[in-house]
């Protein structure tokens, strides 16, 4: 604020390099998770599952830092950030599907299971691992020597569909715009207001 209000630079100028800046630095990070732990838990052993999986890694993080950047800018000190931050994330969290499924939501809470940057992700995870060709052959539940279950069965309890595995990309990629577009917004607002 105090370099955009005596002229150094512009605020679009700082999104957007800060944007860029951080692309290559959260791939490199999402590569150094995605390695060791995909391997190490015995997921999917097909290559294009594995790019697959890194690439909903990199848009989490993604997806993380602009939320962050977002919030950052609005609130005025570290300690108030954090925990504005941690308690969304929280909330995401607790509404993504995971802990509490879609159907057990009450109603009037099920507008933050859709705002949750952890639904989409989750929907993905699922799909790479239980969807295509694969996933009508491998087992999920046994039953007396007996496969009950499949994984395209599990997919479809959870009303999961193979077509949102990329349709669920695009919406994160939304989240990742959509918190940088505000975080621009409210940064134009706060420096313009100090210059007045």
């Amino acid at each position: 604020m105090r370099e955009t209000s005596r002229g150094a630079y512009r605020v679009s100028s700082y999104v957007i390099s800060n944007t860029l800046i951080f692309l290559p630095f959260l791939l490199m990070i999402g590569i150094l998770y995605t390695i060791p732990v995909y391997w190490l838990v015995g997921l999917r052993t097909e290559i294009n599952s594995f790019f697959y999986f890194a690439l909903i890694v990199w848009m989490v993080i993604l997806m993380s830092n602009s939320f962050t950047a977002c919030f950052s800018a609005l609130v005025p000190n570290f300690i108030m950030g954090t925990s504005v931050i941690s308690g969304l994330m929280g909330c995401f969290f607790l509404f993504s599907g995971y802990f509490i499924a879609k159907d057990s939501i009450p109603k009037y809470w099920i507008f933050m299971h859709y705002m949750s940057l952890f639904k989409y992700p989750f929907e993905c995870f699922m799909i790479n691992e239980y969807g295509g060709e694969e996933g009508m052959s491998m087992c999920v539940e046994m039953d007396g020597g007996k496969c009950r279950m499949y994984g395209n069965g599990f997919l479809e309890q959870q009303h999961i569909k193979e077509t949102q595995k990329w349709s669920n990309l695009g919406v994160m990629l939304g989240f990742i715009i959509g918190y940088r577009l505000m975080c621009f917004v409210i940064l134009w607002f706060r420096c313009h207001k100090t210059r007045n």
